[in-house]
């Protein structure tokens, strides 16, 4: 019900909200900076600028999907686990890692550029403090949504590497490779957030449907299938 009633609020008191929680300190500031001068900005090939933002869970595809979507049109990708990196590396937690997200997408589409959020847009609040900013900065937003079968999604934590932010991640697991235990849990607390449990069969999750428009569902299962998607959904983009 509370997610429903949020993409209700209009944008200008969600702004009004969202703008008291963008204050960085001077150890997020730092970050933001360092993630700045990182940042690879192509020349974008839709008409005009875009944001879009991911949702989906760890292991379901979204950096596959961003990296696939970026060089169809020409898009800077935003990773939030870099941006949780260089947060870690100034001493400072993770909070307002999406604030620093924000920052960096609006002004890269300020300049002309189109942005892809890899990070997981299921908070209702995140979704709509991103929208408004959108909406200021005159750019379309988009929300892509990344599925997979679950046994599939498990085999990717297991055989890929879980990168910086994962491998160097607080656990009480000894085993070398504990990112991928770290990830494990990750993908375990946020499956009530995309899924839900029915007892029938046996009992199974299903996707839940959400209250606001999904721009594209693609399930990555497939390799050659979700690719392809990935390809039509570009050329809509483009036309925008």
């Amino acid at each position: 019900m509370f997610t429903r009633l949020i993409e209700l609020v209009p944008l200008r008191i969600i702004g009004v909200m969202a703008r008291r929680k963008r204050i960085l300190n001077v150890k997020e500031g730092l970050a933001q900076s360092s993630f700045n001068l990182k940042l690879d900005v192509p020349k974008r090939k839709t008409k005009n600028s875009v944001i879009v933002a991911t949702i989906g869970l760890v292991g379901s595809g979204k950096s596959s999907v961003a990296q696939e979507l970026a060089r169809h049109i020409g898009a800077t990708i935003i990773r939030g686990d870099d941006i949780r990196v260089e947060l870690r590396k100034n001493g400072s937690g993770y909070e307002r890692a999406w604030v620093i997200a924000e920052n960096v997408a609006i002004g890269v589409a300020e300049c002309g550029g189109n942005v892809i959020l890899d990070s997981d847009f299921v908070d209702a609040k995140k979704r709509a403090s991103v929208r408004e900013r959108a909406r200021r900065a005159g750019t379309h937003l988009f929300f892509v949504r990344t599925t997979c079968d679950f046994d599939v999604m498990s085999q990717r934590i297991r055989e890929n590497d879980p990168g910086e932010f994962f491998n160097l991640a607080t656990s009480n697991s000894t085993a070398k490779d504990k990112g991928r235990d770290v990830k494990f849990r990750e993908m375990d607390r946020r499956k009530p957030l995309h899924y839900r449990w029915i007892n029938e069969g046996g009992g199974k999750w299903v996707l839940k449907k959400f209250p606001f428009a999904i721009f594209a569902e693609i399930d990555t299962t497939d390799f050659d299938s979700w690719k392809h998607k990935v390809e039509q959904y570009s050329k809509r983009l483009i036309a925008n």
